[in-house]
């Protein structure tokens, strides 16, 4: 009776239920704490493998400091991790003729609440492994500096260029050569820098492409580094230009060498490369108070009046190509020369564009070859600015990275195709389709172009749209040939991802995913440096 009322008792449940209840609830809390540890201690002893494993795997480190370094780091960053006992480490090393492989394995015991569950002390393991590439890097830039990259997107681009210098400056090692080289391009590219041998231009005017916009006098046809030099000499002071020569720009040379890195030969004068000189467009000089021409419908490369009585051309000026012209004044052959010949005067728009007008239009920075020099590198992109005038020419840009990156000359740094143990990279950024510029309204068609200009025939048709995609197929050929080299191609179009570019750039690289189209200017460095990381970085594979 007694028993069955405690049974019916309501009085004290909570408590009898709790008293019986509490050891099953500090299990579980126990328990579910022994987890977290667990988990908790795995997730450190794994970060510290890493760290140790990635300290250890530079490519110049020796066997003995490789392995030295892996203990320190590895000690290091376990230290403060109470839950860790018995931690221990190893590491073994792959060597390949191009790659280093480590893998590591970590151990260690976490003491537990609940040791009878989990063993005396639970044992936990954990393994990580890294591969770097120890191929020497030859790492071009082929850059645009057309007049549309001003404003933001060549400050982007500045930035962007060292940010990648620095990243490749940073894997060099004692037995990893990198190095890099830079080819601004606009419609011409200028040769005039570092290793320049005056051996590859054509300096006698024997290339068939030679002086073809200048009329023929006595019998020669004017030769363009011969007219540079006797402005270099005398000036044409009654203009106000005086005496700049050559600034380095380059045409394309004539047939199937125009996209080729076949060595310039003085025994084959087409394979030289001619002097870029932009003949003085008609009509009378463009002067400050004028606006200067970046015009897509008519003439915009005026430098010299035009001479309405020729026979106010000096005895001074009536030598200006080596032929004494004395005795033809009032010959309009007398004009249509003297009329040609100034130097390039650089000009800055109301908007900060850089114009030139001169035998030297739009002529950009020089190339700087194959050097493991970063400072001169950076230097050189820091100095990099837009160029307005006569269009985009891709094709010139990725022909003059070839040359830079083939072992033949003009430039001979460069390993030969296919070298075991090289990695060679190009890198092309623009930020518009190929295009050929300017004067659509006028004789010429055009600009002056490295092609002449566009009514000479040399871009395969007079008409600018078909000519652009002419240029479209050179730049293709040209990829076909680095990657037929071995060459790992990288394209990038800055705020033009038309579809036209889409499939020209997409082809191009090596691998439709190393196309990359950036919207925003600001993000160029980013994407710059998440390319740089393929092919130079360290990396762990687990």
């Amino acid at each position: 009776m007694l028993l069955n009322k405690f049974w019916r008792s309501k009085s004290g449940n909570l408590a009898l239920l709790t008293g019986l209840g509490l050891p099953a609830i500090l299990s579980a809390v126990a328990f579910a704490a022994d987890v977290s540890t667990v988990m908790r201690a795995k997730s450190n002893l794994q970060n510290a493998l890493d760290a140790a494993n990635l300290a250890s795997s530079h490519l110049g480190d020796l066997d003995i400091t490789r392995t030295d370094a892996f203990d320190r780091y590895f000690q290091a960053n376990i230290v403060g991790h109470g839950e860790l006992a018995n931690a221990q480490a190893t590491l073994t090393v792959e060597k390949g003729v191009n790659f280093i492989k480590t893998k590591a394995v970590a151990s260690a015991d976490v003491n537990l609440n609940f040791a009878f569950l989990f063993g005396q002390n639970k044992h936990i393991v954990v393994d990580a492994s890294a591969v770097e590439s120890n191929n020497q890097l030859e790492v071009v830039l082929v850059l645009d500096n057309t007049g549309s990259m001003a404003g933001a997107r060549m400050t982007a681009l500045r930035t962007a260029t060292n940010s990648l210098l620095d990243t490749l400056e940073a894997t060099k090692s004692p037995t990893r050569q990198v190095r890099a080289s830079l080819v601004p391009f606009v419609t011409a590219v200028n040769v005039n820098g570092d290793e320049f041998d005056p051996s590859w231009i054509d300096m006698d005017g024997k290339s068939s492409t030679n002086g073809i916009n200048f009329p023929v006098i006595e019998g020669k046809r004017p030769n363009h580094m011969a007219l540079f030099k006797q402005l270099k000499k005398t000036g044409w002071t009654d203009a106000g230009w005086n005496g700049t020569g050559w600034k380095g720009c380059v045409e394309a040379r004539p047939g199937a060498y125009n996209i080729s890195d076949v060595a310039p030969d003085p025994a084959r004068p087409d394979t030289l490369f001619v002097p870029y000189f932009a003949p003085d467009d008609p009509g009378d000089a463009q002067r400050p108070s004028n606006s200067y021409g970046n015009s897509p419908r008519y003439y915009n490369n005026s430098y010299l009046d035009d001479i309405s009585d020729k026979t106010k051309l000096s005895k001074q000026d009536s030598n200006i190509l080596g032929i004494d012209l004395s005795g033809t004044a009032g010959d309009a052959n007398k004009e249509k020369v003297a009329k040609y010949v100034a130097p390039a005067k650089e000009l800055i728009t109301e908007t900060g564009s850089t114009i030139t007008v001169g035998p030297n239009r739009a002529c950009p920075t020089p190339i700087v070859p194959l050097t493991d020099d970063f400072d001169k590198l950076r230097k050189a992109a820091s100095a990099m600015t837009e160029w307005n005038g006569s269009g985009t020419n891709v094709s010139e840009g990725l022909s003059w990275g070839m040359r830079v990156l083939s072992p033949s000359p003009p430039y001979t740094d460069a390993a030969p195709w296919k070298t075991r143990g090289v990695s060679k990279i190009v890198l092309l950024l623009t930020d518009g389709e190929n295009v050929v510029y300017g004067a659509s309204e006028q004789a010429t068609k055009s600009d002056y172009t490295p092609y002449g200009y566009l009514a000479d025939g040399r871009f395969g048709s007079d008409n600018q749209t078909a000519a652009a995609r002419n240029v479209d197929g050179w730049t293709k050929s040209v990829c076909t040939q680095l990657k037929n080299g071995g060459v790992q191609i990288y394209t990038l179009v800055l705020q033009a991802d038309t579809a036209a570019n889409r499939t020209l750039y997409s082809a191009c690289a090596s691998d439709p995913s190393d196309y990359y189209a950036v919207n925003d200017p600001a993000k160029l460095p980013n994407v710059f440096l998440q390319i740089a990381n393929k092919f130079s970085r360290l990396q762990l594979t687990n």
